[in-house]
């Protein structure tokens, strides 16, 4: 196995020149180039290890992955530069040198965006007090993301667009509830003067048991696939975690509903393969769920069928609350030949009011160490956006944490009962 594996990155690096800098987006976003396309495409249309190549490039080494939730263009000040150079400097340049391989940039809630699209909505906060000038970078001819996928592509980075599937921080701010949801209240799990014990409360949640919303959803994600030289899309399943209506009232979710959810995600595999195969290099899909297959299949994730079918490349796991020890996702993992990411998240190591604050660096240090001894493939970052953080430069590996004062207790986190109605039961401890 390991030599298969092997043999099938080294094709791909010799093919795909895999680890540069892919070709750049040009300012209508868009990466048609017809001599990558057709040189490449003819290269992995006859490839018998179109597979093994996907492989590959999922087994790639990430020490740590930094997700950002795509505020780094906005301010509470007015910017008197709104150039490119400092809207990377935000958040992004600083990490050059940093165990930083990879960048899973979110650009906003549901279908409000701070990339540009005919199919989703351009976000501006304006009203909300703040100076948001996403829409002055893309004057420059380059927009958030293409700057992102330009700037990792350039130094060895890859980038993936992270979806979050259900964002609802709507549900309290006006300021983010885009037209589309304006247009369609139908589509929603209800209305603000609903009082669901369940779900987080989220009324402003899309219904994934409609199929107008994962018609939606499967455009959304087909428009940043097609127009963007992003490495892979993520799912982020934890922004956030409530799916099907029944969950938002204490009834169980069943099989019908998840296997709703597995349509969807079927139906995105085969969209991105066919984009690898007119790329001519894979396009990975990664999500990021409950560390609990119980607690993710009550909420209608079925995470183990996606694995089985081949669905997903790389699994991520935790936010709010972790429910048992590292090495039971490990082990999903290795069963289906997957990497798994440990998500150390500010909402659950620091503070659900206050995730972004520093936090004690000692308990980074020991969450990511324990992550490392269960064996996980790299650590996940969410909620921690300083790039001169000393976390992105530690967290990434035993040799840089094994002299580093550190803290260690298991902190399962909170609201795993908020979200869903027993909730609490699947809470395993270590």
């Amino acid at each position: 196995m390991i030599m298969r594996f092997v043999m099938a990155a080294a094709l791909f690096a010799t093919l795909f020149g895999y680890g540069c800098a892919p070709q750049k987006s040009d300012g209508n976003l868009q990466n048609n180039s017809p001599d990558r396309a057709n040189d490449s495409t003819m290269k992995i249309a006859k490839s018998p290890d179109k597979k093994e190549l996907r492989k590959a490039a999922a087994h790639r080494k990430r020490r740590i992955i930094m997700n950002n939730d795509g505020n780094d263009s906005w301010s509470k000040e007015p910017e008197k530069d709104k150039s490119p150079e400092n809207f990377l400097s935000k958040r992004t340049s600083p990490l050059l040198g940093s165990q930083v391989d990879a960048i899973f940039y979110c650009t906003g809630v549901f279908n409000s965006y701070t990339h540009h699209s005919a199919e989703t909505e351009l976000r501006a906060m304006a009203d909300r007090g703040v100076d948001d000038w996403a829409h002055e970078l893309i004057k420059t001819g380059r927009d958030s993301l293409t700057i992102m996928a330009d700037f990792c592509h350039a130094n060895g980075m890859e980038c993936f667009w992270s979806m979050r599937m259900n964002d609802t921080h709507d549900s309290a701010d006006p300021h983010l509830f885009c037209q589309w949801k304006k247009d369609h209240p139908e589509l929603l799990m209800g209305t603000k003067e609903d009082k669901f014990p369940y779900g987080g409360r989220r009324w402003s949640a899309v219904n994934y048991g409609l199929p107008e919303v994962r018609e939606k959803v499967f455009r959304i994600l087909q428009d940043v696939c097609t127009r963007y030289d992003v490495d892979g899309l993520e799912f982020d399943f934890f922004r956030h975690p409530v799916y099907f209506k029944p969950q938002m009232t204490g009834d169980p979710v069943t099989q019908e509903h998840c296997d709703m959810m597995t349509d969807l995600l079927r139906r995105v595999r085969k969209m991105v393969d066919d984009e690898g195969v007119r790329r001519g290099r894979p396009v990975m899909l990664a999500c990021r769920v409950p560390d609990s297959l119980g607690y993710a299949k009550a909420i209608g994730l079925d995470v183990e069928k996606w694995l089985a079918d081949d669905l997903v490349d790389i699994v991520s796991g935790t936010c709010y609350f972790h429910l048992e020890p590292w090495e039971n996702l490990v082990a999903l993992g290795k069963r289906y030949d997957v990497p798994v990411y440990a998500v150390l998240s500010g909402s659950r190591i620091v503070s659900p009011s206050a995730p972004e604050s520093k936090g004690n660096i000692e308990v980074w240090r020991g969450e990511a160490w324990r992550a490392w001894e269960a064996g996980v493939d790299g650590i996940y970052t969410f909620n921690r956006f300083d790039p001169k953080d000393p976390i992105f430069r530690e967290l990434g590996s035993t040799e840089t944490l094994k002299d580093l004062p550190r803290k260690y207790e298991f902190n399962p986190g909170k609201a795993m009962g908020a979200w869903l109605k027993g909730g609490d039961a699947f809470l395993v401890g270590e």
